[in-house]
């Protein structure tokens, strides 16, 4: 099974549903990030090295994957409070790019990992408290969002992103029977 291409600024995928403000959007991470924990408690170190959790990847390539993207979100939002476009968007190939992280973590250790799991996630925290709630809800701040509010770019990119994958996960568990 290959990584699914997902859109950064085109209309909402099913099942998604809009958040209202900023506290909606920390809930939904919070929320994502214990069904995530919730989806690898209980794995050994050697089970999440396993391939065949996604395609080819381990869970602990999921988890990197995860961490690489809530990490550019960061940056993004960041870019966006010092009003310059962020590079996100002019990510063409989302397979490609995907693939790209992925050789550029494969060697990395899990603890590694798991450490920026929880540090990029702290950060993204963090950055949407600070964050003016307007800013993130108005669909029409920033022309670069094509109508979507840049709450959008955090939905796509951070939690509905590791639902998909929590899914994933608790399939791959359930044929290993783990």
């Amino acid at each position: 099974m290959a990584i699914r291409r997902r859109s950064l600024t085109r209309s909402p995928a099913s099942g998604y549903h809009r958040v209202v403000n900023k506290q909606d959007i920390l809930d939904e991470l919070i929320g994502a990030r214990q069904e995530l924990m919730a989806a690898i408690k209980g794995l050994t170190p050697l089970q999440m090295l396993e391939p065949g959790a996604v395609g080819t990847w381990s869970v602990k390539d999921v988890l990197s994957h995860l961490a690489a993207w809530e990490s550019e979100t960061v940056t993004a939002l960041n870019q966006a409070q010092n009003n310059r476009v962020p590079e996100i968007i002019n990510i063409d190939d989302i397979d490609e790019w995907n693939e790209e992280q992925h050789l550029a973590s494969f060697y990395r250790p899990l603890d590694a990992i798991l450490e920026d799991l929880e540090g990029v996630h702290r950060m993204l925290l963090k950055m949407v408290e600070d964050f003016d709630e307007k800013m993130l809800t108005d669909n029409r701040r920033f022309n670069w969002m094509e109508g979507e509010p840049l709450a959008y770019l955090i939905e796509e990119n951070a939690y509905l992103h590791e639902r998909e994958h929590v899914d994933d996960i608790i399939d791959w568990r359930d044929q290993q029977d783990i």
